[in-house]
């Protein structure tokens, strides 16, 4: 697939690829005496792939979760597409129709293909047509390099 000048129609983040999407400024975080995210200063543009990788109880998940306001932060400031992360409401609902998270323990429904799963938040989400949310997928699955795995059930797909 190649790279876009800007999002596809599924998505209100309109920012050009390339450009910083997510970043985060003097970020901490405390869990009492645990400082656990210690002034974390990154820059995510759009379209490129992170990974965060560190041992057990580095603060990982803690990032991950803060990014979509699933934590709050103590200080420092994240902006998704130039704006400040919503603390609630209205606009933190729709940020987090925009920013995907898989969690360490994901799941996919067993009774569902790899491409149903794929497509079910498109389509009940987004109001994606059906055909439109497979095209899409299929380009995503193609894209992470399984797009031949997309009619089978999870239990068919290698744990590794």
């Amino acid at each position: 697939m190649e790279p876009t000048a800007s999002s596809p129609a599924t998505s209100n983040i309109t920012m050009p690829r390339g450009e910083p999407l997510v970043v985060l400024s003097n970020v901490n975080k405390y869990y009492g005496d645990l400082h656990v995210l210690n002034d974390i200063d990154t820059v995510v543009n759009r379209g490129e792939v992170v990974v965060v990788i560190g041992p057990s109880g580095s603060g990982k998940s803690t990032l991950c979760r803060a990014i979509n306001r699933l934590e709050t932060i103590d200080t420092g400031t994240i902006t998704i597409d130039g704006r400040v992360l919503p603390s609630e409401g209205a606009e933190l609902a729709q940020l987090r129709a925009d920013v995907g998270m898989v969690f360490q323990s994901f799941n996919l429904f067993a009774h569902k293909t790899i491409l149903d799963n794929v497509t079910l938040a498109p389509i009940k989400v987004r109001k994606l047509s059906r055909k439109a949310a497979e095209e899409r997928g299929m380009e995503m699955l193609e894209r992470v390099g399984i797009a031949d795995q997309a009619k089978k059930m999870p239990a068919q797909l290698s744990g590794g």
